[in-house]
Parts: C-alpha cells; structure tokens; sequence
C-alpha cells in the first residue's frame, strides 16, 4: 500500500514550512501531509503586524497554555486516521523530533517508520539537559536569535521572538545559523510565529521508550552543515539511541545541508525519505 509522510515542523514553525519538500514529493508521486501543532497555523496578532513594541511586549498567547501532551495528541489523532489508508512515516524535523519520540512512544505499532532530520530525540536526559551539553556549545542559532527575544519565558511560560524586527546584522546571523541566504532567511522568517510553547516546562520532558519507540524502524538525516543543532549534538542523540536500543540502530544518512537549506532545496532529503519506504 502507499505510504503517508506525516511532517511535523520545528520551533516557531508551522505546515507552510515543508511547502518545496511537499512538492518535490508529489512531482514523484508520494503522499504527504503536513501538520500545524497546537498553537501553530494560527497566524499573527495585529501587534506582531504592525510592529507595535508596547503591545507586542505585554499581550498573552495561546502558547502559554500548551502542553508537550497537547502536541502528541494532535499528531497521534492524524496518524491513526491517516493509518486507515495506509503505512505512516512520521517525519521530525528540529524541535519536531519531540512530538515524533512521543507520538512513537504512544502509537508504535501505527507507525511504518520515524524519520528524524537534524532534529531531537531525547533518551537518557531532558530536551534542556541534552541542550546543555558539550555537543551544542557550537549551536550560532541561540545567539542569533537572542537581539530578538521578548520577556522571560520561565515567566510567562511560552517563548516570544520579534522575527520582524531583526536588523541587517541579526538577519545575516540568522542566515549563518540556518544555511540560508539572506533573501531566503527573510522568507522564512516572514512565515515564522513568533511565539512558541516553553520547552522547559516538565510536560515537555519525554524521552525514546525502549518498549515502545524501540520498537519502531527509525531513520536519522544528519545535516553536515548544520550549525543550529551541530553535528556532534545529531551524533550524540543517536549514540544514546543506538544504546538504547541495539537490536534496532538508527539508520543513517549524511545530507549536505543546513538547519533549513534543504526545506529550500529538498531533493537529497527526499530521496533518503523514499527509499524509507522499501526499508
């Protein structure tokens, strides 16, 4: 039967953010659906249009009630209704690897395969704690980013980043940490949402469960020119899943991108997702 590619976006994203890579599957006749993950897809408050700081600074956002469960909830419904038409490959890209570890902890017998580009997959600690290690002292998208925050997350318990109001310098940080051009960073960042659910909140604490996500075939795509999640964190989430489960090791792929280039230019990523099918 013919295989659905579920995609789940990474931090501040939405579906809109797969839109070449859904192309380029489609042009060789494979299914895919793309999700918006609670507090997602919803588009931008008046605010954040029009630039107006003072407001922009104090109003509320659905993110701040968002739980880690909300997000596997969503995805693990859209999986079991795309599961009647067939096999579902569950696609995570960045902060997007979260919800897929989740969704497979839940749900692995509904899934063919999980397929992880450059993106967490949480094992023997936290989301945070991984963040903190060595392996992504590297990481140039914090610091590009940091002009750009708003308020204390811990706080307000979601996240705000003012992506309209990067100058010529940020956007040119921005670029370097995501592997864009710069014509390409301001398109993206003109679909970014600027607020995203606190990632250091308990509910978002869910870690690759040997009984369960160990069961479940899964593939990882490693970016070599990442410099947001860098290389040497990618290495160390599938060392500690290898670990985890050795009967059943990440298979592996090296795609020459970075964080988002391939997004702009999907056809090697879309060629490893393909032959996850046969797999």
């Amino acid at each position: 039967m013919t295989p659905t590619y579920v995609l789940v976006h990474g931090m501040c994203g939405n579906s809109g953010n797969w839109t070449h890579l859904q192309r380029e599957m489609s042009l060789r006749g494979h299914r895919t659906l793309a999700v918006d993950l609670p507090g997602r897809g919803t588009g931008f408050t008046a605010a954040y249009h029009d630039q107006d700081i003072a407001a922009l600074t104090n109003e509320s956002s659905p993110a701040g009630d968002v739980s880690g469960q909300d997000w596997i909830d969503h995805v693990v419904q859209i999986v079991r209704s795309v599961r009647e038409h067939g096999p579902v490959i569950l696609v995570g890209h960045s902060l997007g690897g979260l919800t897929v570890t989740g969704v497979a902890n839940q749900i692995s017998d509904f899934l063919h395969r999980i397929v992880y580009v450059s993106a967490q997959c949480p094992v023997r600690m936290s989301p945070v704690e991984y963040m903190g290690q060595p392996e992504w002292a590297a990481s140039a998208l914090f610091p590009a980013g940091a002009p750009l925050m708003m308020g204390n997350p811990t706080e307000r318990d979601f996240m705000r980043t003012n992506w309209r109001g990067a100058n010529r310098a940020t956007l040119g940080a921005l670029a370097d940490a995501l592997g864009l051009s710069e014509r390409q960073v301001i398109v993206w960042l003109n679909g970014f949402e600027p607020d995203e659910a606190w990632m250091a909140k308990p509910s978002f604490d869910f870690r690759a469960e040997k009984d369960t996500w160990g069961r479940v075939p899964h593939t990882y795509i490693r970016l070599t020119e990442d410099k947001s999640i860098p290389l040497a964190a990618q290495d160390l989430y599938i060392k500690d899943a290898d670990a985890l489960t050795p009967e059943n090791p990440f298979d592996v792929h090296s795609v020459t991108s970075g964080h988002s280039t391939f997004l702009f230019q999907p056809e090697e990523v879309a060629d490893v997702l393909i032959s996850c099918q046969q797999a």
